[in-house]
């Protein structure tokens, strides 16, 4: 018998949203607006230190505050049993005991009647900390490393046999900021218990992975716990763990046996739901006079949270993008006294080709060769890893429709060639970054030590001179060179045979 598929016909038509009459029209309702004839309100207390012990909680204003019906603290919550998160462990159950191990840990949750009384209510606690140093640097060597935290470390061929043998070689080092998941909806929880049974309406990108963390907290069969997110409105991974905010809303139901609404604050919103950890990433490359690479070797450390297990890969995309035949890909944490970190959109790729890329601009400038010639003669035909075979060949067809699309051939170039009015570097400027090479620096070209150095036209007499606010500012268009030292800076002559002006 043979079953016969028929195709649906929906790429390139035009498909009406079912939701989206009733997003536009304010119809739909989200976590925060389903509501309880009963519904209590709950706000979190969080730590104002990022490392050490409670001393002493003072909660007796707070209870004894108009509307409130419960202030909970480690002191008197239930024991909770830690989960399994969306995709992995989740974070500890909280409230469990006095430790504070990053700065914005929740350590109290008020319930009211009404959102106001339980926050005023909120403010009248006392608490009493016995500080201990935290460790916030990825240098500090008390800090636990994590290598392979991820389990995706890659390698192929002999990296070093693959520089030494190289016609060129670039090192960079690449750092990237830490980046929030903070969308406009605020999230939020509304947990309501009937007997044994938990309803919870939440803000999350999984509501299988929210039942069965629920379940396993509580000790409850997954059959006795339904969680509701109709909308969501954004996460952007931060949706795929069962955050402690929303176990307290199950806690704080449980303990005024009504339904309880928690809603995060925008400012709770950076230290409760994660974010993308920075990152400070070593990049080498080695490749041949044509451009051929013949070694990459991607190194990058990142921060994870001191007792949760969140890790992702930053050089996972590297062992795949590029066809070369010597790669190490490797990512490594260090635990210290912040938030945990969860997934964000690209996760760790994200951060990671970014470093890359950037490192392939350096090799494209140090070659003089065109940045996208390069990526196309290195284009990977077959899985590097694998050798197997892609299931489509859109990448380097992407590679051509964008390069036409935005004119990529009718470029002005800017490596090396100068304008009457000064000229500049090949690359983009990727923010702290500092790069090497086995050539000796040349104008327009960064080198390890120098800070920036830019081939310019020299600076009209009538020009204010430079200044320079910190290491990472650019210099000015006129091309003075930053020596690295102080505040020193030089303005070499430009030798390019297009500059106009008079070198000196």
């Amino acid at each position: 018998m043979t079953a016969t598929i028929e195709a649906a016909g929906l790429v390139g038509a035009a498909v009406d949203r079912v939701d989206g009459p009733a997003k536009v029209t304010g119809a739909a309702r989200y976590p925060a607006d389903f509501g309880y004839a009963d519904l209590a309100h709950a706000v979190i207390v969080q730590a104002a230190i990022a490392a050490g012990r409670i001393a002493a909680i003072g909660t007796a204003a707070a209870e004894a505050a108009p509307g409130v019906l419960a202030v909970i603290t480690h002191r008197n919550a239930p024991r909770l049993a830690r989960a399994p998160g969306g995709l992995g462990i989740g974070p500890p159950p909280p409230l469990q005991d006095d430790r504070i191990v990053h700065h914005g840990q929740h350590i109290a949750v008020v319930v009211a009647r009404t959102p106001e009384e339980a926050a005023a209510a909120a403010r009248l606690i006392e608490v009493g900390y016995e500080p201990d140093e935290p460790m916030l640097d990825l240098d500090d060597p008390r800090a636990e490393r994590v290598d392979n935290a991820a389990g995706r470390d890659v390698s192929r061929g002999d990296v070093a046999a693959g520089l030494a043998a190289a016609d060129v070689v670039v090192s960079a080092t690449y750092t990237t900021p830490a980046q929030t998941n903070n969308p406009l909806g605020l999230f939020a929880t509304i947990a309501h218990w009937d007997g044994d049974l938990l309803t919870v309406h939440d803000t999350t990108q999984g509501p299988a992975f929210d039942r069965r963390s629920l379940a396993v907290t509580f000790g409850l069969p997954e059959s006795s716990v339904r969680v509701l997110a109709p909308f969501v409105g954004g996460a952007f991974g931060a949706g795929l763990r069962t955050w402690p905010h929303v176990v307290l809303a199950a806690v704080a139901a449980r303990v005024t046996n009504r339904p309880v609404k928690l809603v995060l604050t925008r400012a709770q919103m950076f230290t409760s739901i994660g974010y993308r950890p920075p990152t400070v990433q070593h990049l080498t490359l080695g490749a041949r006079r044509n451009g051929e690479l013949v070694a990459i070797d991607h190194a990058g450390i990142e921060p994870t949270a001191l007792d949760d297990d969140f890790a992702e890969s930053l050089t996972r995309a590297t062992a795949v993008l590029y066809d070369c035949p010597n790669l190490s890909g490797r990512t490594s944490q260090v635990r210290l006294n912040v938030p945990c970190p969860t997934w964000m959109r690209g996760p760790g790729e994200a951060p990671g080709v970014h470093a890359l890329e950037c490192a392939l601009d350096e090799l494209a400038s140090e070659l003089g060769i065109d940045p996208l010639e390069l990526r196309l003669l290195n284009y990977a035909e077959t899985h590097p890893q694998t050798g197997r075979p892609w299931s489509s060949k859109a990448l380097r067809a992407c590679y051509e429709l964008g390069a036409e699309r935005f004119g990529w051939a009718r470029r002005t170039p800017s490596r090396g060639r100068c304008a009457a009015g000064g000229c500049s570097s090949a690359t983009a400027w990727p923010p702290r970054s500092t790069a090497t090479s086995n050539r000796p620096a040349r104008p327009g070209r960064r080198s390890a030590g120098t800070g920036w150095r830019w081939c310019a036209a020299r600076r009209p007499t009538s020009a204010p001179a430079p200044t320079r606010s910190s290491p990472r500012s650019p210099p000015t268009r006129w091309g003075c060179r930053w020596t690295g030292s102080g505040s020193s800076w030089a303005t070499p002559p430009c030798r390019r045979p297009r500059c106009k002006a008079a070198p000196g």
